[in-house]
């Protein structure tokens, strides 16, 4: 079950569904796109999308060649545009060359004008990384992938004005699955464990929309075979604690307004995420040492404090519900 978009991921406003394989938002007119795994979406329907889609495929023979064909077409030009500094970004992600992609993004983050369909460009970004990865993961690499994903995705919140690393993280955990449910990390397939062991806290924190969030964990249950009466002896705890986030989020709730989980999804940007960020990462820390389970107890107000408490907490506080039940939404 693919998580489903419900909300404009921009700015939290309503969206309308198209026959394009896109929703666009009735705010900010921002399109956002069902598939999260189509990294040329940002090519569809331009004069140019055969000729870019056919430098990319010669990527996979030779990513050389490749490299000599776009920056042919850039050469041609006065000033290379968007499209075409994505495009050898991810030319240079399949060479190993992360570094140089990223100032390719950079660059095509900076003379982009329409922002509308910023999130055609995220796609094939997130794409890179997964390859990235990858190709750091085969190779004993030493590679930061968190702080690569935060610094491209601070980036695009910055040049477009909201939030973005939960879209980014969602996008690349899609693909990761993808890759891995296809068969693409071979006999690697503790690759895709070990990157979302590494990026589940993320999401748990910058996801926004919980459902989506739910949706994903839903995945994560199944992919590392979580058994609710053995997740001890499976070593499996932050699955646990990834299925008592989801029944809390589930049951707490299960009565909300439209109203309410649009003022939940603008309530938490970039400036107060990193709060989230903060009590996942002590929740996740609380496997090794439930002594840190201290440090959260402010979460509830409960004398005997326990795991359970602290993640029933964390629910209400990222769902903007206090302790008796009032609705906090209403004050964001």
């Amino acid at each position: 079950m693919a998580f489903t978009i419900r909300l404009c991921p921009f700015c939290g406003g309503a969206i309308n569904s198209e026959e394009a394989g896109f929703f666009v938002c009735e705010e900010c007119d921002k399109r956002s796109y069902r598939s999260r795994t189509y990294s040329r979406v940002y090519l569809q329907n331009k004069p140019y999308e055969a000729d870019y889609g056919a430098i990319l495929d010669v990527v996979d023979i030779s990513p050389e060649k490749a490299l000599e064909q776009i920056n042919a077409v850039m050469d041609s030009v006065e000033e290379p545009d968007t499209d075409m500094y994505f495009t050898r970004g991810l030319v240079y992600t399949a060479m190993g060359e992360e570094g140089k992609a990223h100032i390719d993004w950079k660059k095509g983050l900076e003379v982009m004008t329409d922002l509308r369909n910023i999130d055609a460009y995220i796609m094939p970004v997130c794409r890179g990384i997964m390859d990235t990865i990858i190709i750091k993961e085969r190779e004993f690499l030493d590679f930061s992938p968190l702080e690569y994903i935060d610094t491209i995705a601070t980036e695009f919140s910055l040049k477009a004005g909201v939030p973005c690393r939960g879209l980014f993280y969602l996008s690349l955990y899609r693909d990761f699955r993808t890759a891995y449910q296809s068969g693409k990390l071979d006999d690697d397939d503790e690759i895709y464990q070990n990157i979302v062991v590494k990026i589940l806290p993320k999401i748990l924190a910058y996801g926004r929309d919980y459902r989506m969030v739910v949706d994903a964990i839903d995945e994560m249950l199944e992919d590392f075979h979580y058994n609710p009466d053995t997740y001890i002896e499976d070593d499996n705890m932050m699955m646990h604690i990834c299925d008592m986030l989801k029944s809390e989020y589930q049951k707490l709730a299960e009565n909300f307004s439209d109203a309410h989980i649009e003022r939940i999804y603008r309530h938490w940007n970039d400036e107060n995420m990193f709060e989230l960020e903060y009590w996942v990462d002590e929740l996740m820390k609380s496997i090794k040492d439930d002594s840190i389970l201290q440090k959260v107890r402010w979460l509830r107000t409960k004398e005997n404090f326990n795991l359970e408490d602290a993640v029933e907490g964390y629910a209400r506080k990222f769902l903007l519900l206090s302790e008796d039940g009032e609705d906090l939404s209403k004050e964001a």
